[in-house]
């Protein structure tokens, strides 16, 4: 539970609206380079989660020297911040642009809504991950499934700004039946359901390798997909250097086993796999800052 006080949170929630007029009132190139700037600083005067950044990269690429993990660190630091301020842009720009923005196989997806049992859309926090839900929405009903923050003048700002945006915006709690009958009700409605399956998901989630260490992976997308009958498409957007974003999409086929939990194993690993391989290429995109290890498998606790 959080110690955080009412004032404290209201106090972010301003800090967070004064940032976002500032960006606003600044052109993008000019906002994108005192991101750089900031992103340098925080990496080497603010700890701010750097060693979890520095840990996790070890645990992935443990034949890299030192100085190729601290490399790798500082330039996750600058995409981190570069997608924290095209957030500010981007939704301010014309939806046909948007759209010309994202670099993918059209037709995949095309004939994956032709079957009228929605899709699920598993990605993750892997290039700019904000503009690929965007851009997707300006051309298909995507429904997302966010967790509650912390803080509820933020949580508001933010389902806000996504219906805003055209999302169906559905809040998820682990063991909620109305959130779970609230996203099968958006795939049987054909929409496509966008979610980011790459973070730790505790005590609930079934343990696989990740990087060769066994990590706690959710079942839900893969549940939700069988539940619905529904295709899966992995999807992970690596940024080009004209600032649009060029999806790796691939089909995943849904396996039909009967053993439901086996069958989830299955298209879990699977995308671990495709994960891996795109971070293996452009490591510095994915999210680092997350604790992807903290959750250990049973047996680790005894």
């Amino acid at each position: 539970m959080s110690n955080r006080t009412e004032f404290q949170n209201y106090a972010e929630y301003i800090g967070l609206k004064l940032l976002m007029l500032v960006m606003i009132i600044l052109h993008r190139p000019l906002a994108q380079f005192l991101g750089r700037i900031a992103a340098v600083l925080t990496y080497s005067f603010i700890p701010l989660r750097k060693k979890e950044v520095t840990e996790g990269l070890t645990i992935a690429f443990p034949q890299k020297s030192k100085k190729e993990i601290e490399k790798i660190s500082k330039a996750t630091y600058k995409n981190f911040f570069s997608i924290l301020i095209d957030m500010f842009f981007i939704s301010k720009m014309p939806d046909e642009k948007i759209e010309k923005m994202l670099i993918y196989d059209k037709e995949l997806i095309e004939n994956a809504m032709s079957k009228n049992k929605g899709l699920v859309l598993m990605s993750a926090h892997f290039g700019n991950w904000e503009l690929s839900a965007l851009a997707f929405a300006k051309k298909y009903p995507v429904a997302l499934i966010v967790a509650k923050q912390s803080n509820n003048f933020v949580d508001r700002m933010m389902n806000e700004f996504r219906m805003k945006e055209g999302f169906n915006v559905i809040g998820f709690q682990r063991d909620d039946k109305i959130s779970f009958r609230g996203i099968v009700k958006a795939l049987r409605k054909n929409q496509v359901l966008a979610i980011l399956a790459d973070q730790d998901a505790g005590r609930d989630g079934i343990f696989l390798p990740f990087f060769g260490k066994s990590a706690s992976t959710p079942k839900g997308p893969a549940f939700f997909a069988i539940a619905a009958g529904s295709p899966i498409i992995t999807a992970f957007g690596v940024p080009q250097k004209d600032g649009s974003m060029k999806m790796k999409i691939q089909d995943l086929i849904v396996p039909n086993t009967g053993n439901t939990d086996e069958d989830i194993k299955t298209i879990n690993m699977i995308y671990y796999q495709r994960l891996e391989e795109v971070i293996r290429e452009n490591p510095e995109q994915w999210f680092w800052f997350h604790r992807r290890w903290k959750t250990k498998p049973p047996k680790a606790n005894k």
